[in-house]
């Protein structure tokens, strides 16, 4: 295949992914308000913990196998099917022990809404995850039909939600609405690679297990570190300060998930190709300097705006009921940043490196720190305690991974956008903070906002900027 025609293949494949990942995260901006205006604070908080117990059971039902097989496949292509034939076998096997796992945990349940709950969403979503294919479209490069599943999927899911969902009792339509749209897709794409001719042969063969297992469970260690960091907020929440509070935390904090996933677009489109530079010192420095200075450009004003701005654009987005969590999402606002560099320095540039028990390490560093935070500050601080738990959590991966980075790796992430990023942003704010008092509406709000941080930078920081387009180019 020529350069010419490689490049205009590859180019394409990073339209289809940032196409999925901007209509992903339009779709997620619009069903979040609507969901949580119709399910209220309590069934809201009630359903994030369903949705974090069932995240740590998950682990059982797929040890890092996928990540393995994603791996074989990307570097064996076809010769590697039979080891998607033992992966699918095993997830079957330990489908079946997280099932278990989640009637257990539910029968502990207090609340019957809850248990049913758990019990129907945490083995359900242990079936359709089981047909999941997401890994394989990805390794053998089908990006295309990927990113197809992935907004047909999405779709499904938001069509549900905004049609069944109309109060609290139909929360149960939120779960079938995962399942449903997942299984249908799940089916689309597994019948796309049977009539495009791939022919996985289905057969056990204990003897092989031993050499993916082995493998995968370093993959585990990763993943439930990551969901401790991430989950262990709703938990400690609920167990500390109750339902209504629980259901003010899962709001801000998902927010600011929200927000994170507009930034992480421009990172998701780059990691392949941190990935191929991984070897080149220049290569891997100029990519990291990019990803920073976006971090950097969009992640700084989005934490203040939202910091500022959240005391109209939280009950504007959430509905009045969630007042609440105007505060938490305050304090929660900088995992906005924190979770990005997180991705940056741990998930892209450590693991594209191959360095990973760097990568389990800097993980496990936000398990401890977030799940031990999680124990001590809810208690003395409420919400708010939790929030920092969540933010120092990402925190503590991301500067653990940015110290283990290379020299020209970290000093490439010193981008000289920082200081005036900074100085725009707080002035931004301080404009933002001026206006509120003349009850503005939202919208105008955040277009002032907008505004006020693009003229900074046309106006005194233009030659800045210029410099470092050119110096990256």
């Amino acid at each position: 295949m020529s350069i010419s025609k490689s490049l205009l293949r590859y180019t394409g494949f990073v339209l289809s992914v940032t196409t999925a990942r901007v209509v992903g995260a339009i779709i997620t901006a619009a069903t979040f308000p609507f969901l949580v205006r119709r399910l209220g604070v309590d069934v809201y908080g009630l359903w994030s913990y369903v949705v974090a117990v069932c995240g740590f059971t998950g682990l059982l039902a797929n040890p890092g196998l996928t990540s393995y097989a994603a791996q074989q496949v990307a570097a064996r292509r076809q010769a590697a099917f039979e080891t998607v034939s033992d992966v699918l076998v095993l997830r079957i096997l330990a489908g079946a022990v997280d099932a278990a796992a989640v009637l257990v945990v539910a029968s502990f349940e207090v609340r019957q809404d809850v248990r049913f709950l758990l019990a129907w969403y945490g083995v359900a979503s242990v079936l359709t995850a089981g047909l999941s294919l997401d890994y394989l479209l990805s390794s053998m490069e089908l990006f295309h039909v990927q990113s197809f599943i992935s907004i047909t999927q999405q779709s499904l899911y938001a069509v549900g939600v905004f049609t069944m969902v109309r109060s609290p009792k139909d929360v149960i339509w939120v779960p079938v609405s995962i399942v449903g749209s997942s299984l249908l897709t799940n089916l689309i794409g597994w019948t796309f690679l049977w009539r495009q001719g791939y022919r996985f042969r289905f057969s056990i063969a204990p003897r092989r297990w031993a050499v993916i297992l082995v493998p995968s469970l370093h993959y585990a260690g990763s993943s439930l570190m990551s969901t401790l960091y991430h989950r262990s907020g709703q938990i400690a929440v609920r167990w500390y300060l109750g339902e209504h509070a629980l259901g003010l935390y899962a709001a801000a904090a998902r927010l600011a998930d929200v927000l994170r996933n507009f930034l992480s677009v421009a990172q998701n489109v780059m990691m392949p190709r941190m990935a191929l530079r991984a070897n080149s010192a220049n290569g891997l420095s100029r990519l990291t300097r990019i990803a920073a200075s976006v971090l950097v450009l969009f992640g700084i004003p989005l934490t203040v705006g939202g910091v500022v701005t959240a005391p109209v654009v939280v009950p504007w987005l959430l509905g009045p009921q969630f007042q609440g969590a105007v505060h938490a999402f305050q304090w929660v606002a900088l995992y906005v940043i924190t979770a990005p560099a997180a991705a940056l320095f741990a998930g892209t540039i450590l693991y594209a490196m191959g360095r990973h028990r760097d990568y389990f390490t800097s993980t496990l560093m936000g398990a401890v720190t977030a799940v031990v935070l999680c124990l001590i500050l809810p208690p003395l601080f409420g919400i708010a305690g939790a929030c920092v738990a969540y933010v120092l959590g990402e925190f503590a991966v991301a500067l653990y991974a940015f110290l283990r980075c290379p020299p020209e790796v970290r000093a490439a992430a010193k981008t000289p956008l920082l200081s005036f990023a900074v100085i725009a942003s707080l002035l931004m704010g301080a404009v933002l903070w001026a206006a509120l008092p003349r009850h503005l509406p939202p919208l105008v709000l955040i277009g002032l906002g907008c505004a006020i941080y693009a003229i900074s930078w046309a106006g005194v920081g233009r030659n800045l900027l210029k410099r470092e387009v050119e110096g990256v180019a």
